[in-house]
């Protein structure tokens, strides 16, 4: 019994995953950016900050503070190679593609976010399902953000 959930632990935690979650683990913070969100994950104590600078609707530029899991680590990497030229709603669907993985259906990840395959393990630890969806749910933020920063306040369009 033990030997499993070893092996289950090593998938886990596979060596690719490490590498991916290094990837992220120097601060990358941009100068002014057009976003930037704080999340924290509820159940590892994850904290993601994610600074987003926007052009023409698509992500032009990431940057980054990570004090997290590996598993938050190694998501964030893949966002961040991953999210440059696409709209928030493109993000937004491999998020869902991502949960839908975690949740046990064998998904079709969009071009550009095939490597969130290899948090596939993850899905026999739903404790875990939050650290992975925190850049997401980051990015999610970030987008809400800057269409709220687009509007002034008490003005309707066309005003």
């Amino acid at each position: 019994m033990a030997r499993g959930r070893d092996a289950t632990l090593e998938a886990l935690y596979q060596r690719r995953v490490r590498g991916w979650a290094a990837r992220v683990r120097s601060d990358k913070r941009l100068t002014d950016p057009d976003s930037t969100v704080t999340c924290r994950g509820a159940i590892c104590g994850s904290v993601l900050t994610l600074d987003v600078n926007w052009a023409g609707g698509v992500v032009a530029e990431l940057g980054w503070r990570t004090r997290a899991c590996t598993l938050t680590m190694a998501s964030t990497a893949i966002l961040v190679a991953a999210a440059i030229g696409q709209t928030p709603v493109q993000i937004a669907r491999a998020g869902a593609v991502l949960k839908q993985l975690l949740s046990g259906t064998e998904p079709n990840f969009p071009e550009g976010w095939e490597k969130l395959e290899m948090l596939s393990p993850a899905r026999n630890f739903p404790a875990r399902h939050d650290s992975v969806l925190l850049p997401f749910m980051a990015m999610e933020q970030a987008a809400a953000d800057s269409q709220r920063s687009n509007c002034e306040p008490n003005r309707s369009v066309g005003d």
